[in-house]
């Protein structure tokens, strides 16, 4: 906690906050001994879980006053308007629901792998397998806190020392919830693997100090490519980097939605809600529409009515998912101002404060598409949704699409571009939709890794063989 030697950080968005200096605690903040993490390693995985469901229940924003502090900072230093961040914190707590958990750990490691060794069996019975636990930094993500709350209670279901370095626009949630986690169970191996700090991004001082051999095994980086390639320069063999680059997402409309006005409402709906949700802060919003269209002026006036619907259910979006900007984004109003002085190429509707649309005239996207924002999207005619796979690769994350029917003849294709996940856009109301694209198993990829099955470290344990080994068998094997 910050004492004598605290020091101030400006949060994003003008907000301030205090902490001890990193610089004088540096030594306390990763593990080194790897021989310390035996206790977290002789914890059985049940009761990792049951703590982490007790933690759970203790994150309620209505109760904690740990939890209202993180909120009230973050609000001042995220981009989330209040509705949007009190409904991300209130889902919180289901993270750690215990059924969920324990699926999420036997699917992506499988339990007996994480609590033992597991004989291979038969002729290999004499070669065992376990999943072991790693000391790890992650450098998180802010732009929706749910982040924080993920690499807690995958630390401890990877059974992993980790230390959080917290971003700038969400400075306090995981040091919240590893603080309710000392108050319920101080002692307990997953309270002492886990420790949160905050340092400047680019602190060559403090990146040099904990990104060595013998103190990191994994790196886990959310940021964006900038922070990434400063990481990449403290690299060495023995340290593995996953890296969460920043995505961009998409949707793609068949030409089929304009045959009725009451498809093309059904796809405004989807398009509104893939945009809007937690207002366009992360990676899975939908800011490129490519449409099957001809550029004729008739097919391109359908367009333009496809993207005043969208605009027009931006409305019916509720609060917890979506609500109008406060102020606008001046470099993006820019953007539309100029492009639309180019009416025979472009088609501008809306501002930054309740969205809205630039439909390009001819087959490729705005200049400036890594900049849209504040739920304005770009619609792009192709003449075949096929031909968008040439804007996909390993940066594409999610695909909403409309109608369903164009389905199955596109996903094994879109699969092969880059793709990381493909979501409808039926459904007709903004919850159907919203929900859909975010019902997935535990254990489900995420952009496109297993990044649980990664942060653990595979070892195979071979003793001597039962049964005689042809000798020439192995070596036609060699050969």
């Amino acid at each position: 906690m910050p004492g004598d030697d605290a020091v101030e950080f400006k949060g994003r968005g003008g907000a301030a906050f205090r902490q001890a200096d990193p610089h004088k605690h540096i030594h306390d903040l990763y593990l080194g001994d790897t021989s310390r993490m035996r206790d977290l390693h002789d914890t059985p995985m049940a009761e990792i879980v049951e703590v982490l469901a007790e933690l759970g229940k203790r994150l309620s924003l209505d109760d904690n006053p740990l939890m209202q502090e993180s909120f009230a900072l973050a609000l001042k230093a995220g981009g989330l308007a209040e509705p949007i961040l009190r409904g991300v914190y209130d889902a919180l707590p289901r993270m750690f629901e215990p059924e969920a958990m324990t699926k999420l750990v036997d699917k992506t490691i499988g339990l007996a792998y994480i609590d033992g060794w597991v004989p291979s069996g038969g002729e290999y019975d004499c070669v065992s397998i376990r999943a072991v636990g790693t000391r790890q930094l992650h450098i998180t993500a802010g732009n929706v806190p749910v982040v924080a709350a993920m690499t807690l209670a995958r630390a401890g279901l990877t059974k992993s020392d980790i230390l959080i370095k917290s971003p700038s626009n969400d400075p306090l949630t995981a040091n919240a919830i590893a603080r309710t986690l000392i108050e319920i169970a101080p002692d307990h191996p997953i309270t002492k693997h886990i420790a949160v700090a905050y340092w400047k991004g680019g602190d060559e001082y403090m990146d040099s100090q904990i990104i060595r051999t013998g103190r990191i095994d994994k790196i886990t980086a959310w940021g964006g490519m900038s922070s990434v390639k400063h990481i990449q320069k403290f690299l060495t063999p023995g340290i593995d980097l996953t890296a969460l680059n920043p995505k961009y997402s998409m949707s793609m409309i068949g030409r089929e939605t304009f045959d009725s006005e009451a498809a093309m409402d059904e796809a405004a709906v989807g398009l509104a809600t893939m945009a809007g949700f937690y207002n366009q802060t992360a990676c899975a919003n939908t800011r490129i529409v490519y449409v099957e269209s001809d550029t004729g002026e008739d097919s391109i006036q359908k367009v333009v009515e496809l993207g005043r619907k969208m605009v027009a259910a931006y409305a019916t979006l509720p609060p917890l998912l979506s609500v109008p900007f406060p102020v606008p984004n001046r470099e993006l109003d820019a953007e539309m101002e100029a492009v639309a002085l180019e009416d025979d190429f472009y088609h501008v509707e809306g501002d930054t404060l309740t969205g809205g649309f630039v439909v390009s005239k001819f087959n490729d996207r705005v200049e400036f598409f890594d900049k849209l924002n504040n739920r304005v999207v770009n619609f792009v005619p192709v003449d075949d949704l096929n031909d968008v796979i040439k804007w996909c690769d390993d940066t594409t994350q999610t695909v909403g699409l409309y109608p369903e029917a164009r389905r199955a003849g596109l996903r094994d294709t879109f699969a092969l571009a880059g793709i990381q996940r493909l979501v409808s856009l039926q459904g007709g109301d903004p919850m159907t939709v919203y929900a859909n694209s975010h019902h997935m198993p535990p254990g489900s990829p995420h952009d496109g890794i297993e990044p649980m099955r990664r942060s653990v470290r595979w070892v195979v344990d071979m003793q001597p063989a039962h049964a005689q080994i042809d000798a020439a068998a192995l070596e036609v094997a060699a050969e």
